[in-house]
């Protein structure tokens, strides 16, 4: 059996979650997300959550601040409001971002 938890469209979380599983959300979650591995926002998902994880997948809403220790990925379906702070950020035609995007990167010395 696969590891993780599925949130689905009919469940509504309010508070402070924490973990070290993957998280898929098809429902609502509300507050503050704490996640050693992935999240997964389906399009019939919303986060309005402060979120600390590894990664992150939108396909859904999601508002808040997002910081990811590798990377975010916006699918065209993406509705995001948030400041993101994450090395890598993919941001997919069609979708909807606005807030500010942090990537620490080291240039080359010669730019």
């Amino acid at each position: 059996m696969a590891e993780g938890c599925v949130i689905g469209r009919g469940i509504q979380v309010k508070g402070n979650l924490t973990g070290g599983e993957d998280l898929t959300v098809e429902g609502s979650v509300e507050g503050h997300v704490t996640l050693k591995n992935h999240i997964t926002v389906l399009e019939s998902g919303e986060m309005q959550a402060d979120i600390s994880t590894h990664s992150l997948e939108a396909h859904g809403r999601v508002s808040g601040q997002i910081d990811a220790q590798d990377l975010v990925s916006l699918s065209a379906q993406a509705h995001v409001v948030a400041d993101i702070r994450a090395p890598r950020v993919v941001i997919e035609d069609g979708a909807r971002f606005k807030g500010r995007i942090e990537m620490d990167v080291e240039l080359p010395p010669d730019l």
